[in-house]
């Protein structure tokens, strides 16, 4: 199994409210970030977005695909459907996984500072995904239209996919986002054919300024042999959104 797939599984199995964790969370050059409504499928650990069901056809974010036949947006019964919150700072890991010494919780009480943790995996496969700043959590109170919504056109947004040759084989590969963790910086590792015993350690140093927090990652090959690390930004970025 890829790594990517190992992270996802592994993570969804303890932590299941949460939706897919993507290996590869940032979204590239195609489009801006996730929001709530978008349609796409996940491939090798990240997210591609093709369109969202609240947007018109002529929106300029579907300039690119273009968006299936017959394609009216979703309207709802209300007027404001999302909620919001936060996750983290905080490290989340699956089963086979320990805390060997350290952790990033302790940022929830100081944002600030330096930490370092070290994780163990048992078994042979197992998933580590580290928040050193809140994510922003969104979701749709809604879910039941979006089932709905979903159920009425899945068979035209899967020609869709056909048609522009995404290679995509099951209707099931087809995901509208009811919610998202939107994450600032992060470290994902995974742990594969390990055999048992396997440690990774990493730290970080958290600034607060004016302009946002100033993260700085400490990596070093010594201490992540045998797993695989996806490290997100470092340097300044942009302060979440208030809730």
């Amino acid at each position: 199994m890829a790594h990517y797939d190992i992270f996802r599984e592994e993570l969804a199995t303890k932590y299941s409210a949460y939706g897919y964790a993507l290996w590869e969370p940032s979204p590239g050059e195609l489009y801006d970030r996730v929001e709530v409504g978008d349609v796409g499928y996940i491939r090798a650990g990240k997210f591609h977005r093709l369109f969202n069901v609240f947007l018109p056809k002529d929106h300029p974010s579907h300039a690119n695909f273009g968006t299936p036949e017959y394609h009216k947006p979703l309207q709802l019964k209300m007027s404001r459907h999302i909620d919001t919150g936060t996750l983290g700072p905080n490290d989340l890991y699956s089963a086979e996984v320990s805390v060997v010494s350290g952790g990033f919780s302790q940022f929830a009480s100081a944002p600030e500072g330096a930490a370092q943790v070290s994780f163990a995996c048992s078994r042979k496969q197992g998933a580590v995904l580290s928040l050193p700043v809140p994510a922003r959590r969104e979701d749709t109170v809604a879910q039941g239209d979006f089932g709905r919504w979903m159920v009425k056109h899945i068979d035209r947004w899967f020609a869709f996919t056909r048609l522009l040759g995404l290679g995509l084989g099951r209707m099931e590969d087809i995901i509208l986002v009811t919610g998202c963790h939107r994450a600032r910086s992060w470290t994902n590792a995974t742990f594969s054919e390990s055999q048992g015993g396997v440690e990774v350690s990493f730290g970080v140093q958290v600034t607060n300024a004016a302009a946002g927090v100033d993260i700085e990652w400490q990596m070093s090959r010594e201490y992540t042999h045998g797993a695989m690390l996806n490290r997100g930004p470092s340097g300044m970025v942009r302060r979440a959104h208030s809730a």
